[in-house]
């Protein structure tokens, strides 16, 4: 039988932050590679992958709800039950992302149309989305064996995907989009299968993980399959139907700011770049947290469930916007990597000062947000953050961009407001102690 290891916050969450440093880093590489091409090239993959987040949103249903399951059976060391839902979650993300690529194919046209895409730029949106919906299929099984991974605390083995990753993404975008190496230069089709095959190579690392370390095989047969996707399907539709209405409220946001042009655009996004610097140490934090709240939970020590949680939101909020201010403070370095226009640099150097502010809120809602579906309560989170988005921040952003003029800013504005008073509602929640009363695996005795 293999043995389970519960590991320290530290343990679970180094490699996580060394691997979203990684990330951020490519990113920042990405950018800087597309808009050194052209900036309408930057322009349509920013306003493509606005139009993907929603279907990544769909495809990661199965891999939210795993992690919970995986996390309260090894907290009740029922270490065989947690392997079984790794194979459902798989085999079920591997259908799902089937659907999802032929919806995206079929609709690439529309959802550009719906964001109100400039006219410059709608035929290498579409383009890319083609590409990126054949990748669907592979995503899901990617996000379904990397919460698995999270689960059972092999976080090195995820940091050592990223870095095989994120390696050869650069290389083949590099090579692809600019026609070097002896590859052809492909523009947007260049950008777009430099994903495809980072996807492919991320699959087959991956499955050897699973088999390597946890003997996991995809050919195994599920034990209670159809009634295990319903019970991850329970425990995961509220957090993916809050992120996929997320992406939608932030499409609707982006279809404001398209018709004001390109630059509008490119603003917003490498705003969104820079900011991501800061963000993460709370998304590792809040990750490893909500594993190790899920193993209190599975062993029914709600307390310290409960002391964890909030000493971890605190924690990560200030450390959070102490990163965001140093980020701030060299604002024109950073912003030199995308841009050299004086104007789109003032613009987004004034943005990073409000994200300071913004970055304490946002850790201390994601911390908690994430402990409370860590311990089952995963509806009422959801309606209170849902409800905010669509009842105060939408008709806000509305308002300052069309109505104000105030442009990108007044994005910025709202989304201040927004994470604020959800920051507030998820410290109120979690208070209460009412998550104390869910449950959601068996009351069983655990394995020996």
């Amino acid at each position: 039988m293999i043995e389970f290891e519960r590991k320290s916050l530290f343990r679970l969450t180094a490699p996580l932050f060394l691997l979203n440093l990684i990330i951020v880093g490519s990113t920042f590489v990405d950018q800087a590679l597309l808009a050194g091409y052209s900036e309408n090239l930057a322009a349509a993959v920013s306003m493509a992958n606005q139009i993907l987040s929603v279907a990544y949103d769909v495809i990661g249903l199965f891999s939210v709800g795993a992690l919970i399951l995986i996390a309260q059976y090894l907290g009740r060391n029922q270490i065989e039950k947690a392997k079984n839902i790794v194979v459902v979650a798989m085999a079920s993300s591997c259908l799902l992302g089937l659907i999802i690529a032929g919806i995206l194919v079929a609709g690439a046209g529309q959802f550009a149309d719906w964001v109100n895409t400039p006219e410059e730029i709608r035929k290498d949106v579409i383009i890319y989305v083609y590409v990126i919906a054949v990748t669907i299929i592979f995503y899901g099984l990617i996000v379904s064996a990397t919460a698995a991974l999270r689960g059972f605390g092999f976080t090195v083995e995820i940091l050592i995907m990223g870095i095989i990753a994120n390696v050869v993404y650069l290389f083949f975008e590099y090579a692809l989009i600019y026609g070097r190496f002896g590859f052809p230069e492909l523009g947007v089709y260049g950008a777009a299968l430099s994903n495809l095959i980072v996807r492919l190579a991320s699959i087959g690392f991956l499955l050897w993980v699973l088999k390597r370390k946890l003997d996991i095989s995809l050919i195994a047969t599920p034990i209670g399959f159809f009634k295990k996707v319903k019970q991850i399907t329970k425990i995961s539709y509220p957090s993916v139907s809050q992120n996929m209405c997320y992406n939608l409220y932030q499409l609707t946001m982006v279809s404001f700011i398209a018709v004001l042009g390109t630059t509008e655009v490119n603003t917003r996004s490498w705003a969104l770049s820079i900011g991501a610097l800061s963000s993460t140490v709370a998304m590792v934090i809040s990750q490893g947290n909500e594993v190790l709240v899920g193993y209190d939970k599975g062993s029914q020590d709600n307390e310290t469930a409960r002391k964890r949680a909030n000493k971890t939101a605190i924690t990560a909020g200030i450390v959070n916007s102490g990163f965001a201010f140093v980020i701030y403070l060299n604002a024109d370095l950073l912003i030199g990597i995308f841009t050299k226009d004086a104007a789109i640099t003032a613009a987004i150097t004034s943005l990073l000062f409000y994200t300071i502010i913004f970055a304490f809120f946002a850790t201390v809602n994601t911390v908690l947000l994430n402990s409370l579906k860590a311990v089952g309560d995963v509806n009422r989170p959801v309606l209170f953050n849902l409800g905010i988005t669509f009842a105060i921040a939408l008709p806000l952003g509305y308002i300052a961009v069309t109505q104000l003029d105030l442009g990108v800013k007044g994005l910025w504005y709202v989304y201040l407001i927004e994470e604020g008073l959800k920051a507030l509602i998820m410290f109120t929640l979690w208070q209460s102690k009412k998550w104390h009363k869910y449950k959601v695996v068996e009351q069983e005795k655990p394995e020996a």
